[in-house]
């Protein structure tokens, strides 16, 4: 990659909120996620964004973002612990196997680490193999299996 070809990961700012956007509707589509229980759309994003700034990156390339990460804390009642919770992780896909993803990812765990956090969860849904993967090479190692059940109305 040429010098104005460098990727840079930088906090995620206000604008860059609907080129995060329109990355996530390319993603996480219902043909590609049907079961999904949470639901990609600006309230979504613009929510994590408000509450959770901090924790938002996006990664950059000839100031264009062409991914990003969106993660937030949960503290249980009762509970030393501090969880770091990665809702979202998007990269688009003609930057896959560059190392992008992996390089967002521990920005936030990071970010996170520093936060006090102890533990990092993220969810995927079966069957999404490529997801399951990355996160595996990224060091979560304990699977946990939980059902989701569906009924059509």
């Amino acid at each position: 990659m040429s010098k104005e070809e460098e990727i840079s990961i930088r906090d995620m700012t206000l604008d860059d909120l609907p080129r995060v956007f329109h990355i996530g509707e390319e993603i996480f589509t219902s043909e590609r996620f049907p079961l999904m229980y949470r639901t990609w759309d600006q309230f979504e994003i613009a929510s994590l964004y408000t509450t959770d700034a901090e924790f938002c990156v996006v990664a950059e390339r000839n100031k264009k973002v062409i991914g990003f990460v969106m993660a937030t804390t949960i503290r249980k009642p009762r509970s030393a612990w501090k969880y770091g919770y990665v809702v979202w992780l998007g990269v688009k896909r003609r930057y896959h196997r560059h190392g992008i993803g992996e390089r967002l990812y521990r920005e936030v765990e990071r970010r996170l680490e520093q936060a006090g956090i102890r533990m990092m969860i993220v969810d995927i849904e079966q069957g999404n193999d490529e997801a399951l993967n990355f996160f595996e090479k990224m060091g979560f190692n304990t699977k946990k299996e939980f059902i989701w059940m569906t009924k059509t109305l």
